[in-house]
């Protein structure tokens, strides 16, 4: 009876083992191509080996640089040629158009979803304005429901000659709405409701003023919804900042994400995430070609703790696969994926492979 019951114990292990080596991880690929048959890419990772497979493509859109999906995993929205597109997500992952609507701007850059799931925003960066939609049941678009252009300038002159919008994502409680200006040095402010369709400026704090000449791309808010970390694309760095309970941004501290003696071409900075357990950021920089990693400490103060640059070009984007024991980077210019390995204990990365080609990845959103 014992021997029966090892062998069935070593069975049980042996079938737990081969489902955590078969199990695969979804994730989808936005690219910068605007040929005729630029497309969303679906991939699958596979979590023993971190081996990347493509599986399919979606051309229903041109040039659908960013993508996101909604809470509910059913939908993924893109923006590209002057639009944003919804499709539905298949029991299979794979891609079903749905509609799309006008961006409402020129040169639509991203997009994002309330966490509610019933509102969906768009950044123009090219028109610098940006539009918030109303999400269907079945997760179709309606046409804008709130539309507001930007106006200013910064000290930049190639860069912050008008109004650039960059990047907007909502809290974590959904109750406020954040839009990056690169133009003007702008976080702009909102409250939402519930939904987060309606939104109106927010009475506490309008808009959060940065750096002159930083240009602010792109934040990232704690699950905690007390602390925002926002990426500074023209300077390359990383500021720290508070959240109060009236959604008002206050600067903490800003640190530089290349070295202080870095002189190669020129850098801008790309890209931010989280680790999935939230004790780490991690930004992109193009131009020294890096990923950077930053512990987060008390009160939202940071700490690099890693910087790698094996095998990284261009890096626009990058994530993480939802258990945090990936990374993936989007290699803009040498148009393919690399892996690295994360220690989530000390936040540093370690390289894995170079991966399959894609080309011109600029967004890598998992499901």
């Amino acid at each position: 009876m014992k021997k029966l019951f090892i062998v069935f114990t070593l069975l049980l292990a042996g079938l737990v083992s081969m489902s955590f080596q078969d199990k695969t991880v979804a994730f989808y690929i936005g690219t910068a191509d605007k040929g005729a048959n630029s497309s969303v890419s679906q991939c699958e990772l596979n979590m023993s080996t971190g081996q990347i497979t493509l599986i399919d493509t979606f051309n229903n859109c041109v040039g659908p640089g960013y993508v996101a999906i909604s809470p509910n995993k059913k939908n993924l929205y893109a923006v590209g040629g002057d639009k944003i597109v919804a499709f539905a997500i298949g029991g299979d992952k794979k891609l079903t158009y749905l509609n799309s609507e006008s961006s409402a701007g020129v040169g639509p850059c991203h997009v994002s979803v309330h966490p509610s799931g019933k509102a969906a925003y768009v950044s123009n960066y090219g028109g610098g304005s940006f539009a918030a939609y109303d999400l269907q049941a079945d997760g179709m678009l309606t046409a804008p429901t709130y539309t507001e252009q930007y106006t200013g300038t910064g000290p930049h002159a190639k860069r912050q000659e008008k109004a650039h919008a960059h990047f907007a994502t909502a809290s974590p409680d959904g109750k406020y709405v954040y839009v990056t200006d690169l133009g003007s040095d702008k976080v702009m402010n909102y409250v939402a409701d519930s939904k987060g369709g309606a939104l109106k400026p927010n009475p506490a704090q309008p808009f959060f003023s940065g750096k002159p000449g930083a240009g602010p791309r792109h934040l990232i808010i704690h699950p905690s919804g007390k602390s925002l970390f926002l990426l500074n694309e023209l300077e390359a760095t990383l500021t720290s900042c508070t959240i109060d309970k009236n959604g008002v941004i206050k600067a903490v501290n800003t640190y530089p994400t290349v070295p202080a003696d870095y002189s190669g071409p020129t850098n801008t900075s790309s890209a931010i995430h989280l680790h999935p357990n939230g004790k780490f950021v991690y930004v992109s920089n193009r131009g020294h070609n890096s990923i950077s990693g930053f512990k987060i400490g008390a009160n939202g103060a940071l700490d690099m703790v890693d910087q790698q640059t094996k095998s990284i070009a261009t890096p626009r984007d990058f994530n993480f696969d939802p258990s945090g024991k990936f990374m993936i980077v989007a290699n803009q210019s040498t148009d393919n994926l690399v892996v690295y390995d994360v220690d989530a204990a000390t936040g540093k990365l370690a390289f894995k492979a170079e991966s399959i080609g894609v080309k011109a990845p600029i967004c890598v959103a998992f499901l």
